[in-house]
């Protein structure tokens, strides 16, 4: 089964590992490429989940096989923004 491993990569370019593993199924059974954008599934506790400016974005920038020798992972490199209420389409 392959795992998908989310990394964060900040604005000075370091990564990070964030330590939340999805499945190809979080997906609609694909990988995520470079350039795709995630939404991501948590919200801060007592917030609405309908309202896009609670929502976090996530940009696929990067996708490394077999990191750290683990060969059934996947892991995207992201950049991260706050939800807005242009993305109310799909938040």
């Amino acid at each position: 089964m392959t795992h998908i491993r989310i990394l964060h990569r900040d604005t000075v370019g370091k990564v990070f590992d964030g330590g939340v593993d999805f499945s190809p199924e979080d997906f609609a059974g694909q990988v995520p490429a470079i350039g795709d954008m995630i939404l991501n599934p948590g919200v801060p506790v007592g917030k609405k989940r309908d309202d896009p400016r609670n929502r976090e974005v996530w940009t696929v920038v990067g996708r490394v096989f077999n990191s750290r020798d683990n060969t059934d992972y996947v892991s995207l490199i992201v950049e991260s923004r706050d939800g807005t209420l242009a993305d109310d389409a799909f938040a």
